[in-house]
């Protein structure tokens, strides 16, 4: 029996964790909100299914992290000298990547952080510790 290598072995299991989240972009949106995943729209780093993988394969000690964009997703492998995993994205996930980097589902975008500049745009002042 042949043995898979390790970069056909992330490339399997990746395609399946894609493939696993729905057959239409609605589909992979309702696996990802009941999942509890939120994302940033447009970022190939925080976006939902990015947001989604790096959860999922974090705990893999051969991932450093994940990459997705417009067509595929590219794992990024620990040690400098080995290539990312370049996997093609199934076409309902690639579809929900367009409507989601177009903020057509609200529901799965993360909250905006709150702003630490104040009115006027200004840094408000740190305060010093009394001595």
């Amino acid at each position: 029996m042949k043995r898979m290598s390790e970069r056909a072995t992330v490339r399997q299991q990746t395609h399946d964790l894609l493939d696993s989240l729905g057959g239409t972009p609605a589909e992979v949106a309702g696996s990802l909100v009941n999942l509890g995943v939120r994302g940033v729209p447009a970022s190939s780093r925080e976006c939902a299914i990015a947001a989604y993988l790096d959860a999922v394969v974090s705990a893999d000690a051969r991932i450093q992290g994940v990459k997705v964009c417009k067509n595929e997703v590219l794992v990024e492998r620990v040690g400098w000298w080995r290539r990312s995993v370049v996997v093609t994205l199934p076409a309902a996930v690639r579809q929900f990547v367009v409507a989601f980097d177009a903020r057509q589902y609200p529901g799965l975008l993360r909250p905006a952080a709150p702003s630490t500049r104040a009115p006027g745009g200004s840094v408000p002042p740190v305060p010093h510790p009394s001595t």
